[in-house]
């Protein structure tokens, strides 16, 4: 493509013209249509935004392994791991019939603790037990993403708040 003012002294370092936005324009459309922006981008930087002021320490993703979780065929569990400096937290989600989803979870090192799950809906709470043992029952499914703060506070021990990635469930 050709600008039409090529040839006639017009500089490249000259302020944009309509050539140049019909240009970005034609960019932005083939991008769109090859490599589209993820419908739920908006979704998950709310949530990554919406922790910046808090004193927490980032889990990061350790693997995930997906199996049948029984012999119905569009039945599916799967198991992530997190870890972080001060705990690691593995999860299994297995889907219920009502369309939302179980999450079991563990902490290692074993400890009490509190757990929210942050998901588009309302924010769910439960407690881990002495063996850091916890258990959602019925999340929507959508984005969600964990919370692990000490149990109670000034907690010896327990360390700094632990968040994990926003997960599509």
């Amino acid at each position: 493509m050709t600008h039409p003012d090529a040839g006639s002294g017009a500089s490249a370092d000259g302020p944009l013209d309509d050539f140049d936005f019909r240009l970005l324009d034609d960019i932005q459309e083939m991008y769109q249509a090859v490599d589209p922006m993820p419908a739920d981008l908006p979704e998950r930087l709310r949530f990554l935004l919406s922790l910046r002021d808090l004193e927490i320490e980032m889990a990061r993703f350790v693997d995930e392994e997906l199996s049948a979780a029984a012999v119905r065929g569009a039945e599916q569990s799967r198991t992530i791991t997190f870890d972080s400096e001060s705990l690691t937290v593995m999860i299994r989600i297995d889907a219920n019939s009502d369309g939302t989803v179980r999450i079991d979870g563990w902490l290692a090192p074993p400890q009490r603790r509190e757990i929210e799950m942050k998901t588009t809906a309302d924010p769910l709470s439960v407690s881990s037990d002495e063996q850091g043992r916890f258990a959602f029952t019925r999340v929507p499914r959508g984005t969600a993403q964990l919370i692990i703060r000490s149990a109670e506070p000034g907690q010896n021990g327990a360390g700094p708040s632990v968040v994990t990635p926003a997960l599509i469930l």
